[in-house]
């Protein structure tokens, strides 16, 4: 009888192993404590396939997410600035301010990429003026792009 046998890891948090890794382990201690606890799986042939086939489709949608990610960055890269025209009244002050909606919608238009409100980091914009303005692709990947806004009368 063997003293050791060979599982398959189904969480990501044991023993800092990743999920679908093969390690072997003690009789008792993977038959009383890890399989009764969903931790882990005995590794025979067709779960090390099963899990070897997820891994390998798990890869593969990663890049395919990493290249998206990059062609988004790039396009985004090419605006130069975002130019934003609001009304002003009599005494030069701008009616209203400029949203991270006003924004979103922007880009919507010039290059059909949809952001969500909490991507785009903005301050309070009450004033006709030029201002940075952090796109956030990712939660690493940051674009400082130029805001202008522009006034116009009716």
């Amino acid at each position: 009888m063997k003293k050791k046998v060979q599982i398959i890891i189904k969480n990501n948090n044991f023993k800092k192993e990743h999920k679908g890794k093969i390690i072997s382990v003690f009789r008792g201690y993977a038959f009383n404590y890890l399989i009764p606890n969903g931790l882990a799986s005995l590794a025979n042939k067709n779960q090390i396939k099963h899990y070897r086939m997820f891994s390998e489709i798990a890869k593969k949608e990663e890049e395919a997410n990493s290249i998206a990610i990059k062609k988004i960055q790039s396009r985004i890269e090419q605006i130069s600035k975002i130019t934003i025209y609001k009304k002003i009244g009599h005494n030069k002050l701008m009616f209203g301010s400029v949203k991270e909606k006003d924004i979103i919608n922007w880009i919507y238009k010039y290059t059909n990429i949809k952001f969500e409100k909490k991507q785009i980091q903005i301050n309070d914009i009450n004033n006709i003026n030029i201002s940075l303005i952090n796109i956030q692709i990712k939660q690493n990947i940051v674009v400082t792009v130029k805001l202008c806004i522009m006034p116009y009368n009716n």
